[in-house]
Parts: C-alpha cells; sequence; structure tokens
C-alpha cells in the first residue's frame, strides 16, 4: 500500500567520493517529487550506516555501489545484511548498475535484499535473481535553459577523462585528432581553470556550439550520459552510437550523428550543429526534460517496485 504522506527515501553511496550523477540525479527527483531523502556515506562504519537508516525509517532504500563498496570486502555482504533486514519490514531497495560491463561483479543471488536493479545497460544480471530495468542516465532537471557564459565559449567542447590506455583510449585519440582541426576552437574540461563540469552543466550547454559525446557499442545497451545531459540543458550533442540512440531521441532532432573515431566525420557534424536555431535547442531542451530528465526516471523507478 502506498502511504498517504510522502515518501521517507535514503540513498546509501559514496556520496563524498566523486561527482555521481546518479546520487545527484536521484536526490533532486525524489525532492522535486515532494518526498524526504536523505543520504549516508558508503564508507562509513556499517554501525553509522545503519543507524542513520534506523532514523530515516526509509520506504525505500537507493542503493549506489551496493555490491562493490568501496573498503573490505566484507562491506557489500554487511550492506546487504541491513537492506534484507529492511526489506523483511516492508522498505523497497532500489539497486544501480550504471557502468559498461559484461561481467557480473557480485555473481550471486541478492534476491533477499534487493528488490530490482536500474540498468544503463542490458548485460545479464540474471544470477541477482532480481528484476533488472533499462535505466540510463539523464539531464539533470531545469525549469529553463541558462544564459551562456564566456568561459565555456568554443566551437566544440568535450567535459571527461582523458587516457592514453585503458577504457578512454579511444575517445582520447578522436579528441586528439580533433584538437588538430581546431586548436582553441575546441576545449576539453576540465581544464586548469575548471575542476569539474558536472554541476555547470547548464551553462556548459548553452556556450558552447557543440558538445562531444562517445558511445560504447561494443557494451550491450550502454548509453553515454551526455545523450540526455547536454540536450536536456540546451545543447547540440555530437553523438556516434546512433542505433542505439535512437531508441530514445531522433537523430538530427535531438542530436547530430558521426561516424565512430572518424575526425572528418565530427567536422561535418559541427557544420549541421552550427546551423541548429535557438529555437531548435529550446524544442529539443523540452522534449529531454519531459521524458528524459531526472524527475521522470526516479518516477519510473519507485513505480517498479509499487510505489507510486
Amino acid at each position: 500500500m502506498i502511504p498517504r504522506r510522502p515518501l521517507r527515501s535514503i540513498l546509501i553511496g559514496d556520496i563524498d567520493g566523486y561527482p555521481s550523477e546518479y546520487i545527484f540525479g536521484v536526490n533532486q527527483g525524489m525532492t522535486l517529487l515532494g518526498h524526504f531523502h536523505n543520504t549516508v556515506n558508503i564508507r562509513q562504519d556499517i554501525g553509522l550506516i545503519a543507524q542513520r537508516v534506523a532514523q530515516v525509517y526509509p520506504d525505500v532504500i537507493w542503493a549506489h555501489m551496493l555490491l562493490w563498496a568501496p573498503g573490505a570486502l566484507s562491506k557489500a555482504h554487511e550492506l546487504l545484511e541491513l537492506c534484507a533486514t529492511w526489506r523483511q519490514r516492508g522498505t523497497r531497495v532500489i539497486m544501480h548498475d550504471g557502468d559498461a560491463r559484461v561481467e557480473t561483479r557480485h555473481p550471486e543471488s541478492v534476491s533477499n535484499a534487493v528488490d530490482v536493479v536500474l540498468c544503463n545497460h542490458t548485460a545479464d544480471r540474471s544470477v541477482w535473481g532480481i528484476t533488472q530495468i533499462r535505466w540510463p542516465y539523464f539531464a539533470f532537471t531545469q525549469t529553463a535553459t541558462a544564459d551562456p557564459c564566456p568561459a565555456y565559449s568554443c566551437d566544440l567542447a568535450f567535459a571527461g577523462r582523458v587516457s592514453e590506455s585503458g577504457i578512454y583510449a579511444g575517445r582520447t585519440r578522436l579528441i586528439n585528432a580533433l584538437r588538430g582541426r581546431l586548436g582553441l576552437h575546441f576545449r576539453v574540461f576540465p581544464d586548469a581553470a575548471v575542476v569539474h563540469t558536472l554541476m555547470r552543466t547548464p551553462e556548459l550547454a548553452v556556450s558552447a556550439t557543440a558538445v562531444l559525446g562517445y558511445g560504447r557499442p561494443e557494451a550491450p545497451g550502454w548509453l553515454d550520459v551526455r545523450l540526455f545531459q547536454y540536450p536536456g540543458a540546451g545543447g547540440v550533442l555530437l553523438y556516434d552510437d546512433v542505433d542505439r540512440a535512437s531508441e530514445f531521441l531522433r537523430p538530427y532532432m535531438h542530436f547530430v550523428p558521426y561516424e565512430k573515431d572518424d575526425p572528418d566525420s565530427v567536422m561535418r557534424a559541427l557544420t549541421v550543429a552550427c546551423s541548429w536555431t535557438r529555437d531548435h535547442r529550446e524544442l529539443v531542451f523540452r522534449d529531454v526534460q519531459k521524458d528524459h530528465s531526472s524527475v521522470p526516471r526516479v518516477r519510473q523507478a519507485l513505480q517498479s517496485v509499487g510505489l507510486t
């Protein structure tokens, strides 16, 4: 039975470790939906986490990094025991799995402790024994687009990590090639002046002519967070994993496609982006905010466990 009051909600996650789109979006969505929401740091001692959960007496627990919690290997089992205890009292437990991984970490059933897992992929997680929902990332909720900011003005922007090795090597090679083409007209954040851009998304989106996205088609069902983040803030996104993105947004309507790892194709897409009017950007902003922002994503998650 859904209570006739605001839901009591708590998120257990790495809230101080790094800026997490998931944590911010759940906080924002729950608050804007009128519920009482709290967070507790997963790096804390399990006793303190249990105390905070008991203080909230939650209708719903949101779990971030639940099965791969930082710290001791025993932490995941302690957290699962805590969630199982509260689930026996009627609390719903929602877990998040947003990484582009095919393998299943912690490959054993968690059905006694977790109701549903929200996945930004379609990799098989059946070993967990719980309902798996396709749940891509989202735009942060805004009521209007921001004013442009000269600090982010450029022809093309990229916000994210670069590395010559590992999972970011492919996009780093593309970024280096584009730097050779565009020079100072292409800016990569963070830079010396801007440590992190997550909370500056509204200004960056409207100040750059276009923002570069980069898919990972080798990861089943995975979508770049930028696919919703920047169009949902009034930006023009260039994106390469077109077939997968088209499940949610329309190419040339909501984003400009380019061919993967092809700097010539990116340059052609940038020419298209230059033709987008402010009215077009506003239309995309409204479309993405309506269907793919933090509020509808959080509402979908609550619906999946019978809390709306």
